[in-house]
């Protein structure tokens, strides 16, 4: 958001896709120290839930408040804030309640307030996926073509 992109795009009249909303599940409130997810995801939860200042969970605490404000639940909260900033989300989903979820996201808008809440919250977090630490692959086994090139 702070890399002028966003400006970019709006000069050029584009729109932004918000690849990931939701931090690869990690801002559902899905995930704890004790619930991590499988796979190459467990690496990231552990590191983000390791963070001695507990920056990752003040962000989560962050958003369950401003979720319970809103009768909503922390993924909503997380499609808001990127609609706040100005971009369109493209958030997964794997079951109807999920999509159910995401839809109803579109009922309600974050106050300036509690973007700057999580905007100030976010900004204290490390450990998320940067293209460093993207625990993927970055060329498809099967055809070697490059998945993406951050």
């Amino acid at each position: 958001i702070d890399n002028g992109l966003l400006d970019t795009c709006a000069e050029l009249e584009m729109e932004v896709l918000s690849y990931s909303p939701l931090a690869l599940g990690f801002l559902t409130g899905k995930y704890s120290k004790d619930n991590l997810p499988s796979g190459p995801r467990a690496k990231l939860g552990k590191d983000l839930f390791a963070a001695e200042d507990g920056s990752y969970e003040k962000l989560l605490a962050t958003m369950n408040e401003i979720a319970d404000r809103h009768d909503a639940v922390p993924s909503q909260v997380a499609l808001n804030w990127a609609r706040a900033k100005g971009t369109i989300p493209i958030p997964g989903a794997r079951t109807v309640n999920q999509a159910k979820q995401n839809l109803a996201s579109l009922g309600w808008n974050l106050s300036k307030e509690e973007e700057r809440q999580l905007d100030e919250a976010s900004a204290k977090v490390t450990g998320f996926v940067t293209p460093d630490k993207n625990p993927f692959p970055r060329e498809d086994i099967n055809t070697k073509l490059k998945m993406y090139d951050s």
